[in-house]
């Protein structure tokens, strides 16, 4: 990811060092990533990010998805790496869950975007 690619909006300079790292394309991505992080690793992002949800949620609000901006969608994904990595910190003190269902036997049969516009309810997909 070059300089450019790991930007963030206007007031998130203090979040730009997690992009290159912690930018995902995708849920199996976000999921790898935690399963491969040390809980150590994992603490630092979650107390890095966890404070400063309310601003980037309030910043996410003002975009639509489907027509996000790079700096924006890298913002949307720190957040949703934030939900993937919450469970471990705050329920498990793992990376893996350990009493759960087999991660390796989840297979995901539909990849829906992350940033792509989502149909309303009774739309077709």
């Amino acid at each position: 990811m070059s300089e450019t690619d790991a930007r963030l909006p206007d007031g998130f300079a203090d979040l730009e060092r997690f992009v290159p790292e912690w930018v995902c394309p995708d849920a199996v991505a976000r999921m790898a990533k935690r399963q491969s992080s040390t809980i150590e690793t994992l603490r630092e992002f979650y107390d890095t990010m966890l404070p400063r949800g309310e601003a980037v949620l309030g910043c996410l609000r003002e975009h639509q998805l489907g027509d996000l901006t790079p700096p924006v969608e890298n913002l949307l994904r720190l957040m949703l790496m934030l939900a993937e990595v919450a469970p471990a910190v705050e329920w498990y003190g793992d990376p893996r869950v350990y009493d759960g269902f087999p991660v390796e036997r989840v297979r995901y049969l539909r990849q829906i975007s992350d940033t792509d516009a989502q149909p309303l309810a009774g739309e077709a997909a």
